[in-house]
């Protein structure tokens, strides 16, 4: 009996597998549908979706958004929050790398002064108003910054020289002592009395009180600074090298000691003139008094028991002496 009651179970089930579910369902290709009916049949489908206030799920934005964004509904919100957050911290990164490339504003050079300042400010005014390119001005120089006395100046005698000191024009100094006045005319030094040499001179001789037979100022000029030595004299006279040479060697040696202007007159001509000491210059002779002098300063008019003696060579004083008879 059980046997029988499950041949019919299984032979109930292959009659249920094998029957058409569908049967009662009529086909379309068998019913007369129109197209007014099928476009009906959209409207009304489309009106129920309204009604039913479906909205299109919102896509996640940003890089981890779009990644992550073919994930299952339940992770999908977490998924969106986490890659907001990274797409700030990125937005935050890359704010912060344009602020740090930014340099900071250069401060303004302080502006120029003097006369270069002036002319410089004047040229932008000028390029302003007219628009016309103009070149900077050059940086200020030492000839700018300083006159050019002050660096005729630097290139005259050491601290240790002669004619080291400087003096106000009209100081009296007593006799024997050489100074320099700056930044006087030639034309307020007195008259001119003598030249030296004669044609092509370099050296000038200038008597402050011309007649004079007392003790007054003297200047020389042609020196590399630009100033006048000053000294007291009641006579000064120029000296060659050729007068020089003719009495220092008709001389004997014990009769007329060498002084320090002989003995720096030595070593000047040897140098010059390739003699020995105690010989004439010979052919050089013009080369070296072309800008060699001797100056005799006497401090009487009449007869003298000394006198002072200054060597001149090229611009500069050489060495200076005071000689007695």
């Amino acid at each position: 009996m059980i046997r029988i009651a499950a041949i019919l179970i299984v032979c109930s089930l292959v009659a249920g597998c094998a029957s058409d579910p569908l049967s009662g369902v009529p086909r379309l290709s068998e019913t007369d549908v129109t197209d007014s009916d099928i476009q009906a049949a959209l409207r009304s489908d489309a009106d129920i979706v309204d009604d039913a206030g479906v909205t299109p799920e919102a896509q996640p934005t940003g890089f981890f958004g779009r990644l992550f964004g073919a994930g299952d509904g339940a992770s999908q919100p977490a998924v969106a929050e986490a890659a907001a957050d990274v797409d700030a911290t990125i937005v935050e990164s890359e704010n912060a790398d344009a602020t740090a490339e930014v340099p900071p504003p250069a401060s303004e050079p302080a502006p120029r002064r003097g006369l270069l300042g002036f002319l410089s400010r004047a040229a932008q005014a000028a390029q302003a108003d007219d628009g016309t390119q103009l070149a900077a001005a050059p940086p200020q120089t030492q000839s700018d910054a300083a006159p050019a006395v002050e660096i005729a100046r630097a290139r005259g005698p050491k601290p240790d020289a002669p004619d080291y000191r400087i003096v106000p024009m009209g100081t009296a100094l007593p006799y024997g002592v050489l100074a320099r006045v700056c930044d006087v005319p030639d034309r307020q030094l007195g008259t001119r009395v003598e030249r030296y040499p004669e044609s092509r001179s370099v050296y000038a001789l200038y008597d402050s009180q011309p007649g004079n037979t007392a003790p007054h100022t003297f200047y020389v000029t042609g020196f590399d600074d630009g100033c006048a030595r000053q000294f007291t004299a009641a006579l000064a006279l120029f000296g060659s090298p050729e007068t020089h040479e003719q009495l220092r060697y008709g001389l004997p040696s014990k009769v007329q000691p060498y002084s320090s202007t002989d003995a720096a007159y030595e070593t000047l001509k040897s140098r010059v003139c390739r003699v020995g000491k105690g010989k004439p210059c010979g052919s050089s002779m013009s080369q070296l008094a072309r800008t060699t002098a001797f100056v005799s300063v006497y401090e009487t008019f009449g007869s003298n028991p000394e006198w002072k003696t200054i060597l001149l060579h090229d611009g500069e004083v050489v060495e200076t002496d005071i000689r007695s008879n």
